[in-house]
């Protein structure tokens, strides 16, 4: 969950409302392909419920998505289709948020798309150093028990913030 909060908490209100507004729920049974490489790919997914694989082409998995994270951004920010597939392993749940939306929002109000791409940055950065400090999995729990430790004052007023909307996000598409 702690990838959502990297993006919701630097939204505003505002945002989540617009994003309640043009946001699909879809449900994703399990052994469905949610996002194909190498297609061209026309939203990103906020996952609100159930697990995903992401994996390469050649079936190898690469990674295990489950709630509170968001599928298909990097295709959004490259402007290229993805390299990897997306499949659901149980059913799911997830906002779609249109591109040609985020794209009209980024026109309608600039300060928006600054905040997209800060959170965008945070979660991608956040994604980095997860994989970047996991040479075994026993130092990678070591890391995330510090890290959980060593919070700073802001950071935990922005994450029970994003909590909170995050909460409002699966109250209203649940």
């Amino acid at each position: 969950m702690r990838k959502v909060l990297h993006i919701l908490g630097d939204f505003s209100d505002e945002d989540i409302a617009w994003l309640i507004n043009v946001g699909m729920k879809k449900t994703v049974q399990a052994n469905e392909l949610l996002i194909a490489a190498n297609v061209q790919l026309n939203a990103i997914y906020f996952v609100l419920s159930g697990r995903f694989n992401i994996e390469l082409p050649n079936g190898k998995i690469i990674a295990k998505i489950k709630s509170g994270e968001i599928l298909g951004e990097m295709s959004f920010i490259e402007e290229e289709t993805p390299y990897a597939n997306v499949m659901a392993t149980d059913a799911s749940g997830v906002i779609s948020i249109a591109h040609e939306f985020l794209l009209d929002r980024f026109k309608e109000c600039p300060p928006f798309a600054g905040r997209f791409y800060k959170a965008m940055s945070l979660f991608l950065s956040s994604r980095l150093r997860r994989v970047a400090s996991q040479p075994s999995q026993e130092s990678g729990e070591k890391m995330i028990k510090e890290f959980e430790q060593d919070i700073d004052n802001a950071t935990l007023n922005r994450i029970q913030i994003a909590g909170e909307r995050f909460t409002r996000l699966l109250n209203h598409f649940g």
